[in-house]
C-alpha cells in the first residue's frame, strides 16, 4: 500500500568518500521508491541529502521559523494532498514534526508525547512516578529557589537546559558562588538543576515496535562523558557491552523507563548511571543515537536503526538478523586543538597500527577544523570505528587510540 510521507531533513550527505555520517539515514536506504511517495522539506544544509531525482522538494530558509514552515506546508498540502506520515530524524526537528502531525491530523507522536522525550523535567517526572530512580531535580525559577535546591542536593550540582542535546549548555557547578554567578549572567527560564550522580554512564539504544516491545537493543559504556568532551575537550567514545549480566540489568531498566514514558514505534537513545549499587535514569531521546553509535551497530550487528525505525513507522514487516551478543565494537572521537578554527598541518592514521580500527576520518593537511557544538558526526580532530575483538580488546584499543593519536594544527588568522 502506497504511503504519502513528508520527510523533514537538515542533514547533508558528503561526496567525500572518507565521510560516512548520515549515510545510513539516506532516503535511498530507508524509503522504498515503489511504495513511498516522499515529499522532502529541507533547509539549505539538508539539500544535499535529498536525492537528485526527487520530484517533490521544498526548501525552507530556517526550520526555526515555525510560522513560515507552517505556511509552506499548508500550501504543499493544498497542492499535493494530505500526508499519511511525517518523519524527521533530527532531535531538533522532533517538535516540529509533532506540530505538523497535530495540525494535519496525521497519526504518530503529538506535542504532548514528544515533550516526554524533549523536556528533561517531564521525562524525569514520568520515570520517577513509575518508581524508577532518577536524579533529584528542580526547575529553575529564582536565584533563591535554585540556591536552596543546590543546598538540598549538595555540591557539585548540574545545571542544564530543559530542552537540549549533546551536553550543550550543561554546567557542573561546584559552589554557591559559581551558582550565583550563573544566575547573574543569564535567564533561568529554560534551565533545570539536578543532583550530581557519581557513577559510570552507559547508554542503551534500539527500536520499539507499535506495542512498545523492543525489536533490537544494544548496551554500551561511555569512554569519558559528553560533558567532559564539550567542556574539557576529552576524547569521547563508547564500547558495546557483552557481559550478559550487565546487558540484562541495563536493558531491563531501560525498557521499564521507556514503558513509563509510553514510547512506541520509535528508535531511542537512553542514558543511565551505574553507581555500583543502583541504576539511575539520566535522559532519553526518541531518536537513533548520535555520534557513531548507529554506524558501528550496523557494521557489527547488521542492523540499520534508521531503516528499522521507518519500517516500524510505516507498518512494514521486519526481518532482522539475529545479533551475536558476544560481538563488541566501539567508536572514538578526538577533538581538535583549541581555540578553533585551526588549519591542520599533520595527522597520523591509525588504520593498521591500532588493533580493531576498521575505519577512520582523519583530517588532511590544509583542512580547517571549526567549532561545531553538539555535532559529533562531523569532521573532528579524529574519528575512529572499532570491531572484531572482545569487549576487553575493543576497550584497550580505544585507550591506545586515544593515547597514540597525534594531530598538529595552526591557528587560522
Amino acid at each position: 500500500m502506497s504511503s504519502a510521507i513528508l520527510f523533514l531533513t537538515r542533514w547533508p550527505l558528503y561526496e567525500d568518500e572518507r565521510r560516512w555520517e548520515n549515510r545510513l539515514a539516506a532516503p535511498d536506504l530507508v524509503f522504498d521508491p515503489e511504495t513511498d511517495r516522499v515529499t522532502y522539506l529541507c533547509d539549505e544544509g539538508g539539500r544535499s541529502g535529498v536525492p537528485a531525482d526527487a520530484e517533490r522538494v521544498h526548501v525552507v530558509p530556517d526550520f526555526g521559523d515555525v510560522d513560515g514552515v507552517l505556511r509552506l506546508v499548508d500550501a504543499v498540502v493544498r497542492d499535493e494532498g494530505p500526508f499519511d506520515h511525517v518523519i524527521g530524524f533530527s532531535e531538533m526537528l522532533l517538535d516540529l514534526a509533532a506540530t505538523l502531525r497535530e495540525r494535519y491530523g496525521i497519526p504518530g507522536s503529538g506535542i504532548e508525547e514528544t515533550a516526554r522525550f524533549r523536556d528533561k523535567t517531564v521525562m524525569k517526572e514520568r520515570v520517577s512516578r513509575a518508581g524508577l530512580r532518577v536524579p533529584r531535580w528542580a526547575s529553575c525559577r529564582t536565584e533563591e529557589q535554585i540556591l536552596a535546591a543546590a543546598e538540598e542536593f549538595g555540591y557539585p550540582v548540574i545545571v542544564k537546559p530543559v530542552r537540549g542535546a549533546s551536553s550543550q549548555g550543561v554546567r557542573e557547578i561546584a559552589s554557591a558562588e559559581e551558582l550565583r554567578a550563573l544566575c547573574a549572567e543569564r535567564s533561568l527560564d529554560d534551565l533545570e538543576i539536578e543532583e550530581f550522580v557519581q557513577g559510570e554512564i552507559l547508554h542503551v539504544d534500539g527500536v520499539l515496535d507499535a506495542e512498545g516491545k523492543p525489536l533490537f537493543l544494544c548496551t554500551s559504556r561511555y569512554i569519558s562523558t559528553c560533558l567532559d568532551f564539550e567542556v574539557l575537550g576529552a576524547p569521547l567514545g563508547s564500547v558495546f557491552q557483552t557481559d550478559p549480566a550487565v546487558r540484562g540489568r541495563c536493558e531491563d531498566f531501560a525498557v521499564r523507563c521507556l514503558a513509563a514514558l509510553g514510547l512506541r514505534s520509535s528508535a531511542f537513545h537512553l542514558e543511565l548511571f551505574d553507581t555500583g549499587d543502583e541504576l539511575v535514569f539520566l535522559e532519553v531521546g526518541a531518536r537513533v543515537p548520535g555520534a557513531d553509535v548507529s554506524y558501528v551497530i550496523d557494521d557489527v550487528h547488521g542492523v540499520n536503526l534508521w531503516r528499522l525505525w521507518v519500517d516500524v513507522l510505516l507498518g512494514r514487516p521486519v526481518d532482522l538478523p539475529v545479533p551475536d551478543p558476544e560481538l563488541s565494537g566501539g567508536w572514538l572521537i578526538i577533538q581538535g586543538p583549541k581555540p578553533l578554527p585551526q588549519k591542520v598541518t599533520a595527522a597520523t592514521s591509525l588504520l593498521g597500527h591500532i588493533p580493531y580500527v576498521y575505519r577512520e576520518l582523519v583530517p588532511r593537511p590544509g583542512e580547517v577544523l571549526i567549532s561545531r557544538p553538539g555535532s559529533y558526526a562531523t569532521l573532528q580532530g579524529g574519528r575512529f570505528l572499532f570491531r572484531g575483538g572482545t569487549q576487553e580488546q575493543i576497550e584497550e584499543a580505544v585507550r591506545q587510540a586515544s593515547a597514540q593519536y597525534r594531530l598538529t594544527a595552526e591557528p587560522v588568522p
